[in-house]
């Protein structure tokens, strides 16, 4: 359920810092009543290929994902 719905969000070539991912994950976490904390890793169990990225927000560099 949480794939589905993380495929609704996240497309091919979209750049997401970790927060980013961290935040949507928790909200869906949290949505489903799983007991966990988000990981921004753990978007990889969803069945997301990614590769690590530098994006640049406000001025600057933060760590983060481009999903392929």
């Amino acid at each position: 359920m949480i794939q589905k719905e993380l495929r609704q969000i996240i497309h091919p070539g979209d750049r997401l810092t970790n927060s980013e991912v961290r935040r949507l994950l928790q909200s869906l976490y949290d949505k489903h009543q799983i007991q966990k904390r988000a990981k921004a890793t753990d978007i990889i169990l969803f069945g997301f290929l990614t590769k690590r990225a530098i994006i640049m927000k406000n001025g600057k560099r933060n760590e983060g994902i481009r999903i392929l």
